[in-house]
């Protein structure tokens, strides 16, 4: 590990401990800065500080109740599902009759795709008298991931009965109804969600969705720019803003959105690959590469990213290099007409005549048109 790295570890580690000791001994009044850290760690990708903080918690007699909830979300947010579900065990041994531990530990189960427990776990929440609107949001919530989208909607609509102003479960209500076809319904309901709550990053994430879809990429952006301000840590606004901008043309703002993606998440890899396509489109060629041979290491069979890849050596005429790609994007998908026609580009730039008619007439076979042979970039 460079200095500089174990430096900053090392000072990380320091104030963990720190805020931990202050908050412990405080009897939970100084639990806000702890909280503050733990989600800035968690959106800058550090989720194993995240993890040690509940590592250094090991007596959870000393967890102040009103602290567990707060605890369980940031798990969840981190996908830290067993420390999760260790808070809430304590919580339910606390508060027995409470909802709460319930409806937490049911969305973690969710989460992990362990349904019967979560389903059990329900029943107990929805079982008490407390926070009945927040207990059938919570199951719609785990129904929705099971696709049962006619029960989740019944569920949502049953939670927004007992509490018409639960704004998170009109915008996933919209999203049952969205996944159902019902796209007015769910602009609806998205809309009433902001509306009660112009906070709710979601309810404008989903409505700017719709919107792109529908192809109105100027609203769209706008909703999914007041998404990104609401919750600037979102990969998947940031994502979508990228696209929405490219599909506008608006290729330039589109890279620095792809950009801030991977500056948030390295991994991405529809980013890369998003990057990629959008500097193609600016003739950036040699960046362009770059990020297509990043987006095939996440992806090595995506025929998306191997045919953009194997034009972006087409135009940095490097037939060599394309020609085993796009042999292979035709053992993926031998019907893609389009990639015979590209097929056809590069071998007649190798000056093979005859593979190439043969690409091409494999290619109009299809229902591709063949309107040029080897031209230009593409």
């Amino acid at each position: 590990m460079p200095p500089i790295a174990w430096y900053r570890r090392l000072g990380r580690r320091s104030k963990r401990k720190q805020l931990v000791s202050q908050w412990l001994e405080s009897d939970g009044l100084a639990f806000a800065p702890l909280r503050e850290w733990m989600r800035a760690c968690l959106a800058e990708g550090e989720d194993g500080e995240v993890e040690a903080v509940y590592a250094e918690i090991t007596d959870l007699s000393r967890v102040p109740t009103s602290d567990f909830a707060d605890l369980l979300d940031i798990s969840y947010m981190g996908q830290l599902y067993e420390q999760g579900l260790r808070m809430a065990d304590a919580w339910m041994e606390r508060e027995p009759e409470a909802s709460g531990p319930y409806n937490h530990a049911a969305r973690l189960y969710s989460q992990m795709g362990r349904f019967e427990q979560s389903h059990e776990l329900h029943r107990l929440a929805m079982a008490r008298s407390d926070e009945s609107a927040e207990s059938c949001y919570q199951y719609g919530c785990t129904l929705l991931r099971e696709k049962r989208l006619e029960e989740a909607e019944n569920a949502f609509r049953e939670a927004l009965l007992l509490d018409s102003r639960l704004g998170k479960a009109y915008t996933n209500l919209g999203f049952a109804l969205d996944r159902k076809g019902a796209t007015d319904g769910a602009i609806q309901q998205f809309k009433r969600a902001i509306q009660l709550d112009p906070q709710n990053a979601a309810g404008h994430y989903n409505l700017g969705a719709i919107y792109a879809e529908r192809g109105e990429f100027d609203l769209a952006i706008r909703l999914f720019n007041k998404a990104l301000e609401l919750d600037p840590a979102s990969q998947e606004g940031r994502l979508n803003l990228g696209l929405a901008l490219f599909n506008s043309n608006r290729h330039a703002d589109a890279i620095e959105q792809f950009e801030k993606a991977l500056v948030q998440k390295p991994g991405n890899g529809e980013a890369w690959f998003f990057l990629g396509v959008s500097l193609s489109r600016m003739g950036a060629h040699n960046r362009a590469l770059g990020a297509f041979q990043k987006a095939r290491g996440y992806f090595p069979e995506d025929p998306r990213v191997l045919h953009y890849l194997g034009l972006c050596h087409v135009n940095r005429n490097e037939y060599g290099k394309a020609l085993p790609i796009f042999k292979q994007v035709r053992e993926l998908m031998p019907e893609d007409g389009r990639n015979h026609y590209y097929l056809g580009i590069v071998y007649d730039k190798m000056g093979e005549r005859e593979r190439a008619e043969r690409s091409y007439r494999k290619a109009e076979s299809l229902g591709h048109r063949v309107l040029t042979r080897a031209a230009g970039q593409f």
